[in-house]
């Protein structure tokens, strides 16, 4: 018999209720058969009601979460007025959906109608938990009335499920800042109040300044030094061999064996704004990604959140292009691999990272248990990975707005830019790695204030970083470039990051080529987006479709050179079509995801851009 720590109480409460607190008391779960009746009163609580005059409660609910103390949610995002009221939203709306109409579930049916509630897709047993969906009630994830329905729900497999549920669902992440009962109750009871005192305990951002496109020296001068010193050259002398290229004479020869998209029909056209150029689909899938794709340094592996079918143990992927199979990985999203062709990670409940070398036995499965393999709460969410040139392998991450548009299954396209919704307090944590010749272990992390920055990213050297930036309205203004200047003092670093750089760009998931020289970013198709596409006006047809809010939707790839700041589009979406997430190989292709959503397929797929614009 499991020990669940819940509230016992005769009757039960709903959440926004009012009334006295509440404490945690640890008893024994009811074990019950399928569908049989339990009493109620051994249910345990959602939440307990708080009784605090409003300004106390904001004070002290806004604290745990993070305002003006000890880092907790603002860890990953910004708590501002907008966020929280972004929050109070979805929580309305969870409220709402999932727990209005029976909070003291008391069969196996009751309490799987719940479990449904709040995935991504209900009915999709697939499509996971999006800590969106639970609004602030994610905060109670590992709590036990969640505890208490996952049982009930699943009977022997509970607590696999539960475990799936907390990994993808639960908030804070790691192993700090995780509410009690009684906290949980504190930040859940000014939820249900929508929020009193919000501007009194929660300051105003400042206001946010216009762009100025700029584009330093330094620039040109890092892209000369890279073009003989960056991880293109250093991969070439090592002998890295690269996917798809046997018997070419270049790397624009390679992957001649994958067909093209502009002979298939699947494509409809996306070749057409840069005909010179090539688009080959590497492989088709048919169950829905989570997230962004990343893959290896050779272009031989393709990791991204999802997985082809139903399983209590992994919810993403590797997928190996060479042996053409599937590697279920026991994680959720957020893929990376170090541009040596060592090593990758995915996060979970935690950061797991393996030496590369695991893929080329052709697991059956990754558990992350393999000894070639590390898991780690040093490492935050939406991490991205490079290695210093004769030096350390590093990790950032920060604040950032996730972004997982297009989606398929989904009845609701993209039309915009993720927000940029970034506090004037955001930092970046710099995590040096060390490769033992077994394992990567972090070491102690250094932090830099990067205000109203976010969605922070690293380039294959360590020596740039480049963050989207706050606008007006939680917009996006543009991209920063700084400079990455680490000096090892002892077993830690000092870091200084100067912007050397800014474009006044709308986009997001930049990544920066092995040259160094390029970087790739995707763009929603917006409103102001008519002239750019070559249409006459916003009332064109076919830009209308792009834009309808049925069956729209589009994103695009752009290519930018970052010393001249010259951009160029090298897709054409059709309606209902995304390419995002595009990144660089080691020899210059570019991979990337086409997300359809009028057929629910995705295709991962290369481009020769930058090989061709060289």
């Amino acid at each position: 018999m499991h020990r669940l720590y819940v509230v016992v109480a005769a009757g039960l409460a709903m959440a926004g209720c009012g009334g006295g607190g509440g404490g945690d008391t640890p008893v024994d779960a009811p074990d019950v058969p399928t569908d049989a009746a339990i009493d109620a009163s051994t249910i345990p609580l959602l939440r307990n009601p708080v009784n605090l005059p409003d300004l106390e409660l904001a004070q002290q609910a806004a604290a745990l979460l993070g305002v003006g103390g000890a880092k907790n949610c603002d860890r990953c995002h910004a708590l501002s007025r907008d966020r929280l009221r972004s929050w109070d939203t979805e929580s309305d709306a969870a409220e709402t959906a999932c727990l209005t109409n029976n909070l003291a579930p008391t069969t196996q049916g009751e309490a799987a109608g719940i479990v449904d509630c709040f995935r991504a897709q209900p009915g999709v047993v697939t499509s996971g938990w999006p800590p969106h969906k639970l609004g602030i009630f994610n905060t109670a994830a590992r709590l036990g009335w969640f505890s208490y329905v996952f049982q009930l729900a699943y009977g022997a497999t509970w607590e696999n499920e539960l475990e799936l549920f907390t990994g993808e669902a639960a908030m804070p992440r790691g192993d700090t800042g995780h509410f009690t009962q009684g906290e949980f109750d504190i930040v859940a009871e000014w939820f249900a109040r929508d929020l009193p005192q919000l501007d009194a305990v929660v300051a105003a951002d400042p206001p946010a300044t216009q762009c100025t496109t700029m584009i330093s020296a330094e620039v040109q001068t890092h892209v000369t030094t890279m073009a003989q010193e960056g991880w293109r050259a250093v991969n070439a002398a090592n002998g890295i061999l690269m996917h798809g290229c046997q018997g070419a004479t270049d790397a624009r020869g390679c992957l001649t064996t994958y067909p093209r998209a502009g002979a298939t029909a699947s494509s409809m056209g996306w070749e057409d704004i840069a005909p010179t150029t090539t688009i080959r689909i590497l492989k088709e899938n048919t169950y829905p990604s989570s997230y962004w794709t990343r893959s290896s340094a050779d272009g031989r592996y393709i990791s991204h959140g999802g997985a082809p079918v139903a399983s209590q143990t992994y919810r993403s992927s590797v997928i190996d292009l060479q042996n053409d199979t599937n590697i279920p990985a026991a994680a959720l999203y957020d893929p990376g691999f170090f541009p040596d062709n060592s090593g990758f990670a995915l996060q979970g409940s935690s950061a797991r990272f393996c030496e590369q070398s695991l893929l080329a036995t052709q697991p059956a499965m990754i558990t992350f248990n393999e000894p070639q393999c590390r898991r780690t709460n040093a490492v935050g969410l939406y991490q991205h990975m490079a290695a210093a040139l004769g030096g350390d392998y590093w990790t950032v991450d920060g604040q950032f707005d996730n972004d997982n548009g297009g989606q398929i299954n989904s009845n609701n396209p993209t039309l915009t830019d993720t927000s940029a919704t970034f506090s004037s307090d955001a930092e970046i944590d710099l995590t040096p790695m060390v490769h033992t010749g077994t394992q990567f272990v972090p070491q102690a992390a250094s932090s830099a204030l990067l205000p109203r920055e976010g969605d922070v990213i690293i380039s294959p050297s360590a020596r740039l970083l480049v963050s989207r930036v706050s606008g007006s309205n939680g917009s996006q203004s543009g991209f920063i470039m700084r400079k990455l200047i680490a000096t090892k003092t002892g077993a830690s670093y000092s870091i200084n990051v100067p912007e050397i750089a800014r474009y006044c760009l709308r986009g997001g998931k930049p990544a920066i080529s092995f040259d160094e020289r390029w970087m790739v970013y995707h763009h929603y198709v917006e409103a102001n987006d008519w002239a750019a596409l070559g249409y006459t006006s916003a009332t064109d047809a076919g830009f209308v479709a792009l834009r309808d809010a049925q069956t729209g939707g589009a994103a695009n790839i752009f290519l930018l050179e970052i010393a001249t700041g010259t951009v160029r589009r090298i897709t054409t979406m059709q309606p209902g079509q995304y390419a995002l997430y595009p990144h660089f190989r080691s020899d210059g292709w570019i991979y990337f995801i086409v997300r359809d959503r009028n057929r629910n397929f995705e295709w991962m797929t290369a481009s020769d851009a930058a090989l061709v614009f060289e």
